[in-house]
């Protein structure tokens, strides 16, 4: 039975100079494993790469010079990050939303934070190399 249009939720449609401002803010605030890599080839001193995946999952394996901090321990761990430093969040795939909300956390806390599209499949399906 089809719904009535008086039931059916409105749809609220963005003007083009909205959309136009959400992807400017998205592609602000993400990177591919490939743009991650370039970074860390260059030696990027002030930025630092956070795994919000569990620790288990980052001792199996996790990008070079990543430190870790469990999504659910970071709001009481966000002593432990430079402001003076980017942070690139990631975790398992681009499924998982927990580097998304990572970098919300920090950029609510007045840090410069993205998160890297994809996670560790991504990264690792890109050949590069991990550190156990």
């Amino acid at each position: 039975m089809p719904v009535s249009s008086a039931r059916r939720p409105a749809i609220t449609r963005a003007s083009p100079a909205q959309l136009k401002k959400y992807f400017e803010l998205k592609l602000a605030a993400e990177l591919g494993p490939h743009n991650v890599k370039r970074l860390l080839d260059a030696g990027a001193a002030d930025l630092t790469i956070l795994d919000v995946r569990s620790a288990e999952g980052y001792r199996e394996g996790h990008l070079p010079g990543a430190i870790n901090i469990p999504f659910e321990a970071l709001a009481s761990r966000l002593k432990e990050l430079s402001k003076q430093h980017e942070i690139i969040a990631y975790c398992w795939d681009t499924t998982c939303t927990l580097s998304t909300k990572a970098a919300y956390v920090l950029a609510s806390n007045g840090f410069r934070a993205r998160e890297m599209i994809g996670g560790m499949e991504e990264w690792q399906q890109s050949g590069f190399p991990i550190e156990v």
